[in-house]
Protein backbone atom coordinates (compact mmCIF):
# COMPACT_ATOMS: atom_id res chain seq x y z
CA UNK A 1 0.00 0.00 0.00
CA UNK A 2 1.22 3.36 -0.94
CA UNK A 3 1.05 5.97 1.22
CA UNK A 4 1.69 9.63 0.41
CA UNK A 5 2.39 12.30 2.47
CA UNK A 6 0.91 15.94 2.41
CA UNK A 7 1.93 18.88 4.47
CA UNK A 8 -0.76 20.70 6.02
CA UNK A 9 -0.83 23.31 8.31
CA UNK A 10 -1.07 21.40 11.55
CA UNK A 11 0.72 18.29 11.21
CA UNK A 12 2.03 16.23 8.68
CA UNK A 13 -0.68 13.48 7.59
CA UNK A 14 -0.78 10.22 5.13
CA UNK A 15 -3.74 11.61 2.30
CA UNK A 16 -4.13 8.01 1.22
CA UNK A 17 -4.78 5.92 4.32
CA UNK A 18 -7.11 8.99 5.82
CA UNK A 19 -9.27 8.91 2.68
CA UNK A 20 -9.42 5.34 2.93
CA UNK A 21 -10.41 4.98 6.60
CA UNK A 22 -13.16 7.21 6.21
CA UNK A 23 -14.96 6.01 3.30
CA UNK A 24 -14.66 2.77 5.24
CA UNK A 25 -15.90 4.46 8.42
CA UNK A 26 -18.53 5.67 6.31
CA UNK A 27 -19.80 2.88 4.79
CA UNK A 28 -19.64 0.94 8.37
CA UNK A 29 -21.71 3.62 9.60
CA UNK A 30 -24.36 2.89 6.87
CA UNK A 31 -24.21 -0.80 7.89
CA UNK A 32 -24.40 -0.78 11.12
CA UNK A 33 -27.73 1.84 10.64
CA UNK A 34 -29.03 -1.01 8.34
CA UNK A 35 -28.41 -4.14 10.88
CA UNK A 36 -29.87 -2.15 13.63
CA UNK A 37 -33.10 -1.53 11.50
CA UNK A 38 -32.88 -5.54 10.66
CA UNK A 39 -32.74 -6.41 14.36
CA UNK A 40 -35.93 -3.78 15.59
CA UNK A 41 -37.67 -5.34 12.73
CA UNK A 42 -37.02 -8.63 13.42
CA UNK A 43 -38.18 -8.27 17.33
CA UNK A 44 -41.09 -6.36 16.79
CA UNK A 45 -42.45 -9.09 14.18
CA UNK A 46 -41.32 -11.61 16.88
CA UNK A 47 -43.20 -9.99 19.52
CA UNK A 48 -46.72 -9.14 17.80
CA UNK A 49 -46.57 -12.74 16.57
CA UNK A 50 -46.08 -13.82 19.98
CA UNK A 51 -48.55 -11.62 20.85
CA UNK A 52 -51.20 -12.74 18.38
CA UNK A 53 -50.97 -16.05 19.13
CA UNK A 54 -51.66 -16.16 22.30
CA UNK A 55 -55.40 -17.08 23.68
CA UNK A 56 -56.74 -14.16 25.90
CA UNK A 57 -57.37 -16.59 28.11
CA UNK A 58 -58.37 -15.58 31.87
CA UNK A 59 -56.40 -17.42 34.75
CA UNK A 60 -58.88 -17.22 37.31
CA UNK A 61 -62.76 -17.72 36.79
CA UNK A 62 -65.07 -15.01 35.98
CA UNK A 63 -66.80 -12.95 38.50
CA UNK A 64 -70.30 -11.48 37.71
CA UNK A 65 -70.31 -7.79 36.46
CA UNK A 66 -72.47 -5.80 38.93
CA UNK A 67 -73.62 -2.50 38.42
CA UNK A 68 -75.16 0.24 40.26
CA UNK A 69 -77.65 0.62 37.44
CA UNK A 70 -78.02 -0.83 34.19
CA UNK A 71 -80.21 0.64 31.29
CA UNK A 72 -81.01 -0.74 27.86
CA UNK A 73 -83.59 1.27 25.42
CA UNK A 74 -84.73 1.23 21.76
CA UNK A 75 -85.58 4.43 20.52
CA UNK A 76 -85.66 5.98 17.13
CA UNK A 77 -83.95 3.34 15.65
CA UNK A 78 -81.24 3.32 17.87
CA UNK A 79 -80.16 1.26 20.89
CA UNK A 80 -79.07 3.04 24.03
CA UNK A 81 -76.91 1.40 26.86
CA UNK A 82 -76.09 3.41 30.00
CA UNK A 83 -74.88 1.81 33.26
CA UNK A 84 -73.48 3.41 36.24
CA UNK A 85 -70.06 1.51 37.36
CA UNK A 86 -69.41 0.59 41.48
CA UNK A 87 -67.63 2.84 43.21
CA UNK A 88 -63.63 1.83 43.76
CA UNK A 89 -64.02 0.38 40.52
CA UNK A 90 -60.81 -0.40 38.88
CA UNK A 91 -58.92 0.27 35.55
CA UNK A 92 -60.51 -1.97 32.81
CA UNK A 93 -62.40 -1.52 29.29
CA UNK A 94 -65.43 -2.28 29.08
CA UNK A 95 -66.94 -4.56 25.91
CA UNK A 96 -69.92 -4.47 24.38
CA UNK A 97 -71.04 -7.59 22.92
CA UNK A 98 -74.34 -8.21 21.08
CA UNK A 99 -76.24 -11.52 20.14
CA UNK A 100 -79.46 -12.89 17.99
CA UNK A 101 -79.30 -15.89 19.41
CA UNK A 102 -78.65 -15.42 23.28
CA UNK A 103 -75.96 -17.99 22.45
CA UNK A 104 -72.95 -16.35 20.21
CA UNK A 105 -72.23 -12.73 21.02
CA UNK A 106 -69.63 -11.01 19.15
CA UNK A 107 -68.10 -7.61 20.11
CA UNK A 108 -69.52 -4.02 18.87
CA UNK A 109 -68.63 -1.84 21.03
CA UNK A 110 -65.70 -0.52 23.59
CA UNK A 111 -65.70 1.90 26.42
CA UNK A 112 -62.57 2.45 28.88
CA UNK A 113 -63.38 2.48 32.13
CA UNK A 114 -61.78 4.99 34.87
CA UNK A 115 -60.80 3.18 38.39
CA UNK A 116 -62.79 5.64 41.06
CA UNK A 117 -63.57 6.17 44.41
CA UNK A 118 -67.01 7.58 42.96
CA UNK A 119 -69.69 5.91 40.77
CA UNK A 120 -69.48 7.02 37.16
CA UNK A 121 -71.96 6.74 34.37
CA UNK A 122 -71.42 5.61 31.17
CA UNK A 123 -73.08 5.14 27.87
CA UNK A 124 -73.01 3.71 24.27
CA UNK A 125 -75.41 3.66 21.49
CA UNK A 126 -75.90 1.20 18.87
CA UNK A 127 -76.34 3.06 15.52
CA UNK A 128 -77.20 0.12 13.48
CA UNK A 129 -79.30 -2.70 15.73
CA UNK A 130 -80.66 -5.59 14.12
CA UNK A 131 -84.27 -5.66 13.97
CA UNK A 132 -86.21 -8.27 16.35
CA UNK A 133 -85.43 -9.10 19.72
CA UNK A 134 -81.56 -9.00 20.53
CA UNK A 135 -79.50 -9.63 23.63
CA UNK A 136 -76.67 -7.32 25.29
CA UNK A 137 -74.09 -7.97 27.26
CA UNK A 138 -70.64 -6.35 29.01
CA UNK A 139 -67.82 -7.76 29.56
CA UNK A 140 -65.07 -5.78 31.68
CA UNK A 141 -61.77 -6.41 30.79
CA UNK A 142 -58.42 -5.49 32.79
CA UNK A 143 -55.40 -3.65 31.46
CA UNK A 144 -53.56 -6.87 31.13
CA UNK A 145 -56.48 -8.38 28.83
CA UNK A 146 -57.65 -10.77 30.90
CA UNK A 147 -61.71 -11.07 31.34
CA UNK A 148 -62.28 -9.91 35.06
CA UNK A 149 -65.83 -9.97 34.78
CA UNK A 150 -69.37 -10.59 32.76
CA UNK A 151 -73.10 -9.05 33.16
CA UNK A 152 -75.88 -11.04 32.48
CA UNK A 153 -77.39 -10.00 29.45
CA UNK A 154 -80.14 -7.80 28.55
CA UNK A 155 -82.56 -7.97 25.79
CA UNK A 156 -84.28 -5.31 23.81
CA UNK A 157 -87.06 -5.33 20.51
CA UNK A 158 -86.51 -3.31 17.45
CA UNK A 159 -89.11 -3.27 15.86
CA UNK A 160 -89.32 -5.00 12.03
CA UNK A 161 -89.84 -0.96 10.33
CA UNK A 162 -90.61 2.42 11.79
CA UNK A 163 -93.90 3.00 12.74
CA UNK A 164 -93.96 6.39 11.05
CA UNK A 165 -94.22 6.95 7.02
CA UNK A 166 -94.66 9.82 4.69
CA UNK A 167 -97.84 10.74 2.59
CA UNK A 168 -96.61 11.40 -0.75
CA UNK A 169 -100.28 13.07 -1.87
CA UNK A 170 -99.76 15.31 1.04
CA UNK A 171 -96.00 15.23 2.50
CA UNK A 172 -97.06 14.77 5.55
CA UNK A 173 -95.52 12.61 8.43
CA UNK A 174 -98.32 10.02 9.72
CA UNK A 175 -98.17 7.02 12.28
CA UNK A 176 -99.43 4.12 10.75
Amino acid sequence: MKTFIAKSEDAIQPVGAIKAIRSKAASHKLFTYALELVILYVLVFAAMSTFAQEPATATKPTGKLEFVKENIVFNSGKVYMNWVSKPSSDDCIYVIERSIDGTEYEPVGLKEGIGSPLELLYSWVDTKPVTGVTHYRIKQIDNEGKLVAQADPKSVMSPETSPLFIDKSTRMVQVK
